[in-house]
């Protein structure tokens, strides 16, 4: 077995004069930390502060001092800076575009869109994203939504799973709209408020909108994924009460429904809920892979009735497994959980081979029934590398658990109980701040319900 051969770490650019944060009076960046306490913005911009870094220094001359009484301390006189002033708008545009670029590397596309408003020059310098939808450069990723951490309507946490940098937000487009699901990506898939209720996606770093026409179904429970491999973004839909999907683009009034077999249906829904979308719909749907997985499981003695099921394992039953797909840097893994015990398995497309996975290096895997993504362990506190973080069920409460994938240990995060359960849903102890650990798990066994059910009974 040979270790999960990860690609070359694209580590983003630094340029010691530009490694700005731009704040706007819409957006707070909080960086790695979790405080969440209003802060005055800075009285200069990101970008006005790299622009400067860039212009010629500027040599004042010498302050004059007096004293105006004995009893009063020596100060300076502030001079007026009228002599030189930076030209922000003749900076050049490759100084420009290497700004913009070192954005994009590190997909910070609220930075991108605010440098890109600051002038006609600095515009022309860049290129627009509204003008390829599907351009990989301007396409959310690796982004999730907290939207449990704020209870108003608007307000949301978002976190880049890659670079840990949190972003708390005010995102006024969703007054005009129902929420329905947001995506492993970090977008917003929305319902119009008036009939037929037609669905749209919402990218909350650039404020674009995509609009389909196809209308949105009163379902609770809805997992949602955006596909952009195709000539047109394609919208996917997961409803689990009756086990179907609906794929929709945004000119066919009508979605393509597909109904599933219910342990089916389970493996597509937690597959988008890994972040495999796109192309990878291809494999997770060959019987082929489906026969692999289940020979794995096979080997293991799991009951394979429950292996694709969406339920969490039972704690005390030896051999309750669940089979968990999702993506890992442009791979797909399959992460068998059983009692106390992992295997991981990377599908490998060229020969369709499953091969067991002995590092992923300095990444660490948070799974649930609803959600799984990997995060790069380095950019988070008290996150452990090549460690796989999950929850176990105990009647009303729940508590979080560490795997070691190269010494095989479990280990319990906390003695203290981190979730409790209300109605259908398991949610944090609200009485103590919350660890970045606890928030991510809780992403992962937690989502909102969708606001059309309510909706649709209110036009009734």
């Amino acid at each position: 077995c040979a270790p999960f051969p990860l690609p070359p770490r694209s580590l983003p650019r630094r340029l010691p004069l530009f490694s700005v944060a731009l704040v706007d009076s819409s957006c707070e960046d909080l960086g790695t930390g979790l405080d969440f306490a209003n802060k005055n913005p800075p009285v200069r911009s990101g970008i006005e502060r790299a622009a400067m870094a860039a212009a010629p220094a500027q040599v004042l001359p010498p302050a004059k001092r007096w004293k105006k009484d004995p009893n009063f301390l020596e100060t300076s006189p502030v001079h007026p800076a009228n002599a030189v002033t930076a030209d922000w708008p003749s900076l050049p545009p490759d100084i420009v575009r290497h700004i913009a670029d070192s954005f994009l590397a590190t997909n910070d596309l609220d930075w991108y869109v605010d440098l890109r408003a600051v002038c006609h020059n600095w515009r022309s310098a860049t290129d627009d994203p509204k003008d390829s939808t599907s351009d990989p450069r301007f396409l959310l990723r690796r982004w999730i939504i907290l939207d449990e951490v704020f209870q108003s309507d608007m307000r949301r946490l978002l976190v880049n799973t890659a670079t840990g940098r949190f972003l708390h937000k005010e995102l006024h487009a969703l007054r005009d709209y129902h929420v329905v699901a947001t995506t492993l990506c970090g977008l917003f898939v929305l319902a119009d408020r008036s009939p037929p209720h037609a669905a749209r996606v919402f990218n909350p770093l650039t404020g674009d909108i995509i609009r389909f026409a196809a209308p949105v179904p009163p379902e609770v429970q809805v997992t949602a994924a955006v596909c952009f491999d195709f000539s047109s973004p394609l919208l996917a839909l997961f409803f689990d009460s009756c086990c179907k999907m609906h794929i929709a683009s945004p000119h066919s009034s009508d979605a393509q429904v597909y109904d599933f077999d219910p342990s089916v249906y389970s493996f597509f829904r937690r597959a988008v809920g890994g972040g495999l979308v796109g192309r990878w719909w291809e494999f997770a749907g060959t019987t082929d892979l489906a026969l692999k997985i289940c020979k794995v499981g096979q080997s293991l003695g799991v009951n394979l009735s429950k292996f694709f099921s969406g339920d969490p394992t039972e704690i005390g039953l030896a051999n309750d497994a669940r089979c968990l797909p999702m993506e890992f840097v442009g791979q797909m893994l399959i992460i068998i959980k059983g009692q106390q015990f992992f295997h991981v398995l990377r599908f490998k497309t060229e020969s369709a081979e499953l091969l067991h996975v002995e590092t992923i290096c300095n990444h660490a895997i948070f799974i649930g029934r609803h959600r799984c993504l990997a995060v790069d362990a380095h950019m988070f506190p008290s996150i452990e590398t090549n460690c796989i973080y999950y929850t176990e069920h105990q009647g009303s409460s729940a508590h979080i658990w560490k795997y070691n994938i190269k010494d095989r240990k479990a280990d319990r995060i906390s003695e203290a109980v981190d979730f409790v359960k209300q109605d259908k849903q398991f949610v944090l102890i609200g009485d103590r701040p919350s660890t970045i650990i606890q928030l991510l798990s809780s992403y992962t066994i937690s989502t909102r319900d969708s606001e059309m059910a309510g909706a649709v009974k209110l036009d009734d």
